[in-house]
């Protein structure tokens, strides 16, 4: 894809109009609210990166409540539930991917004490919730914890870990207080960057069983559908204490097509803490979903980032699926063995001084919709 200077002037002036009426961004991992009407879409996903091997795995479930088919349409919904469990060996190795779509009766989601969910999340309140889909397994998130443990097929994952990584304090995540926009038509919110424990993979035909320590990345999605095009990462470097997550992509308002970006990048030594999006920074990305490569330009008052994220196309696992509209389609490719290099850079009076590059092997690396090569098979 041709270069693009993403200029949210628009994102910036809705942001204002209700500046003065909104507080802090809310915890907004716990469940929302669906509406009487869709399109509305939640989702969460947590990514588990192997301390001691090139493996790391993936857990991602959801529902979509669809946009009404209009008069006289009768097509076919894609699947409006969804869980999947995800490994990954590393290098070239294609994923596993176990998928399963539940029936809408057999799933529960609660909050804090068994309670249905009749409110969306606060302000201050720590996570606290449940998602259950009978037979398939459970997500359990508490402020000190998060368990699952899913089997679909022949394939069962597990985990056990501590308490989050967060963001930022009081439940403040990526968006900041641009969260509290209500006509935003996509949200994205990570509970933690960084969270260490252990998990379990079995196969009960093969006789598989891998287990280990990781590091845990969790965050969730809600809004109308994702987006028509976008790029999303995220890494670990447990040997040098730093993460990173970030996603940039175009929102659309209505017959309006509007760039967006958030980013945050984190060194846990040096307390270096930097967040990004449309009110303080402006981004210029360059992408190539067919070779998987990667450059952005990120630059705020202060600071800038200079990003270079390539994986090799053969580890770009195809037609994954991810929440419209419509329901669970196939609208993304995934690697979880690219290699992210971030430069940060401080505003000087003359130029830019170099603060540090980070190097993050076995990261994440995510192309959707329009930024899919048009040689894969989703398209």
């Amino acid at each position: 894809m041709a270069a693009l200077v993403w200029r949210s002037i628009m994102t910036l002036v809705f942001a204002l109009l209700v500046a003065a009426i909104t507080g802090v961004a809310a915890n907004n991992n716990d469940p929302h609210v669906y509406p009487e009407q869709g399109p509305f879409i939640e989702g969460w996903y947590a990514r588990i990166t192997d301390s001691s091997s090139p493996r790391s795995f993936g857990v991602l479930f959801g529902r979509v409540l669809p946009k009404p088919l209009e008069e006289g349409n009768n097509s076919t919904s894609p699947p409006l539930t969804y869980i999947s469990i995800i490994r990954s060996d590393g290098n070239s190795a294609p994923f596993v991917v176990a998928e399963a779509y539940p029936d809408e009766d057999t799933i529960s989601v609660t909050v804090s004490g068994g309670r249905p969910v009749t409110g969306n999340p606060d302000n201050w309140s720590p996570s606290h919730f449940e998602w259950v889909a009978k037979p398939f397994g459970f997500f359990n998130v508490t402020p000190d914890s998060t368990t699952f443990d899913f089997t679909i097929g022949d394939d069962r994952f597990s985990g056990n870990f501590g308490p989050p990584s967060p963001w930022g304090p009081h439940g403040k995540g990526p968006e900041d207080w641009l969260g509290n926009v209500p006509f935003i038509p996509l949200h994205w919110f990570v509970y933690s960057l960084a969270t260490p424990g252990d998990f379990t993979w079995e196969n009960d035909k093969t006789g598989l069983r891998i287990q280990g320590d990781g590091t845990m990345h969790q965050e969730k999605n809600w809004g109308n559908g994702f987006p028509a095009s976008w790029i999303w990462m995220q890494g670990v470097n447990s040997t040098s204490s730093t993460a990173f997550a970030g996603t940039f992509g175009v929102l659309g308002f209505g017959p309006l097509s509007v760039p967006a970006h958030l980013f945050g990048v984190r060194d846990f030594n040096t307390e270096l803490e930097l967040n990004f999006h449309p009110v303080n920074s402006m981004a210029r990305v360059t992408s190539d979903g067919c070779s998987g490569e990667v450059s952005i330009e990120v630059v705020s008052f202060r600071h800038k980032l200079v990003i270079r994220a390539r994986a090799p196309p053969s580890t770009l696992q195809k037609c994954l699926r991810g929440p419209t509209e419509r329901g669970f389609e196939n609208v993304l490719v995934e690697s979880f063995a690219a290699s992210v290099d971030i430069a940060v850079y401080e505003r000087r009076l003359f130029g830019y001084r170099l603060l540090s590059t980070q190097i993050f092997e076995g990261a994440a690396l995510e192309f959707g919709g329009e930024e899919l090569c048009p040689d894969n098979p989703c398209v």
